[in-house]
């Protein structure tokens, strides 16, 4: 087969998410260079994801088809992101045995230390690393596995529209494929800038996701994704303890929330400011502290490096005041996507380029 070096390909790609659905239409270039085309962002049908399977398929084919006809694409082949809740993935080092198929050695260490059925599940796994211990030679392997039945439910989506589907990915592996390029910070003067620690490493960094229902933690050494964990606490988590503090409806929360995010209250704050800014920094300190296991057990049971970044993802990155915070807290420099310019992905001009933080799993996934 002949390739034709600088021939162009449209491609769509959908993210369903629990709050919302991305749709993206992107251009590839002959080097691999992405340019978004148009985007359209559409609420996710309540109740129709359950564990991270589409359970009503007719109602999120129409959401999505109401967007493509919006922002009219003419891409046919599709690539799709899953929900988090229900993908699991582990780290495991296990002893190199010469002459050993490496899928029977992967298989059965998921048997013994995985309690799911093996024949049910999709599993996928990465050799990390290959090394020396005590004189034994052992091997880092970054494993997911996800029910086959989930990603069938997915696949449906994709021919239910009409679409020839390509491929159905992880979050995790979307938002690693995003940041395996050349970032650059495009603000002059950064925390980083004015508190640099030669004891930061430097290729090691975390991307954190804040979504609605879970806050997705990976990280990737040398740019290679070795550690991915969902949290099951998210932004809607801070509209409800809003709500039940306060006696608001969880609409009014969420308003709230946007309007107050973590700033801090002023001595002449009233009860109510402060039972809000309680409220939000009580779920947020549940997640960090979450955040630092996951940190912890990275380095100290996955032979990694301490996370000298972390750069933020997702809508419920957007509150007010999260990156000060997260800075203060782990004491590393911080990145919203805003602040980064991305080798090799262009916008189209028309569109809203701040929006781009809600399209990272939907755009890595086409790299």
């Amino acid at each position: 087969m002949v390739t034709i070096p600088f021939l162009k390909t449209n491609l769509l790609s959908i993210d369903i998410g629990f709050r919302n659905i991305k749709i993206v239409e992107v251009e590839l270039g002959r080097n691999n260079e992405i340019f978004i085309k148009n985007f359209g962002i559409a609420s996710t049908p309540k109740g129709s994801i359950k564990n991270g399977a589409i359970k009503d398929v007719k109602s999120v084919t129409n959401e999505i088809r109401k967007v493509m006809e919006n922002i009219n694409t003419k891409a046919k082949n599709a690539k799709i992101v899953m929900s988090g809740t229900n993908i699991i993935s582990r780290v495991f080092v296990v002893e190199k045995i010469p002459g050993e198929d490496m899928n029977h050695l992967v298989r059965t260490t998921i048997s013994q230390s995985m309690p799911i059925d093996l024949d049910a599940h999709q599993i996928d796994y990465k050799v990390l690393q290959e090394f020396r211990e005590d004189g034994i030679d052992k091997i880092k392997v970054f494993v997911t596995a996800v029910l086959k039945s989930i990603i069938q439910s997915y696949i449906d989506i994709l021919i239910e529209l009409g679409l020839k589907p390509i491929s159905v990915d992880i979050p995790a592996n979307s938002a690693a494929k995003f940041f395996n390029r050349e970032i650059m910070v495009s603000e002059s003067e950064t925390w980083f800038k004015r508190q640099r620690s030669s004891k930061l490493s430097q290729n090691t960094f975390a991307v954190i996701d804040f979504g609605s229902e879970t806050t997705i933690v990976n990280i990737l050494r040398n740019r290679v994704l070795e550690f991915n964990k969902v949290i099951l606490r998210g932004s809607s988590n801070i509209d409800e303890a809003i709500a039940a503090s306060t006696g608001k409806k969880l609409e009014e929360a969420e308003r709230i929330k946007k309007i107050h995010g973590l700033a801090l209250t002023d001595i002449n704050a009233d009860e109510e400011q402060e039972k809000i800014y309680n409220s939000i920094k009580s779920v947020i300190d549940d997640i960090i502290r979450q955040m630092f296991q996951c940190f912890e057990f990275y380095e100290k049971r996955c032979y990694g490096e301490k996370i000298g970044k972390i750069y933020m993802i997702g809508g419920g990155s957007q509150l007010k005041g999260l990156r000060e915070y997260l800075e203060e807290v782990f004491q590393v420099p911080v990145y919203p996507v805003e602040l980064l310019s991305i080798e090799g992905i262009q916008i189209n001009k028309g569109l809203d380029g701040e929006r781009l933080n809600y399209l990272i799993n939907s755009v890595g996934i086409t790299l």
